[in-house]
């Protein structure tokens, strides 16, 4: 393609590989955040689960449940998992009645940081509930 009389096509190659490129940059680091958010969801869903289930299977201690979440023992000891501490994790233990109790685990205002230009700050991911029915410790009669 021939330029126009007066106008130099010098340049225009730099300019478009610019543009190019700042929008594949933004949308590949905007796929790695996307990727690290749902990785972190999952993991945090994992804990809370994982938390809920040792509650319900041993006798109900909110503080070894809490140290299930966070340091995957309920000594608590070790390492901290998914950067968690015990004051973002909330364990509750709801009466249904007949004898019948609710462990039910929630990690709220975990902070994320993102990296994807524009959006980069940091924001609170939303807080993850589970709640499992206690199962029978044997029969007591």
């Amino acid at each position: 393609m021939q330029a126009l009389p007066g106008f130099s096509r010098r340049g225009s190659t730099v300019v478009e590989t610019s543009l190019v490129l700042t929008v594949f940059l933004i949308s590949f680091i905007g796929l790695i955040d996307l990727g690290s958010v749902l990785f972190r969801l999952q993991g945090l869903t994992e804990r809370a689960r994982a938390g809920a289930r040792y509650g319900v299977v041993n006798t109900f201690d909110a503080t070894k449940i809490r140290n299930v979440v966070v340091y995957g023992n309920s000594a608590g000891t070790g390492t901290v998992l998914l950067g968690l501490s015990t004051s973002l994790v909330t364990v509750t233990n709801v009466d249904l009645g007949d004898g019948i109790f609710k462990v039910r685990v929630v990690i709220a205002n975990y902070p994320f940081r993102f990296f994807t230009p524009l959006i980069a700050s940091n924001k609170t991911l939303p807080k993850i509930e589970v709640a499992l029915t206690t199962e029978s410790l044997g029969a007591t009669s």
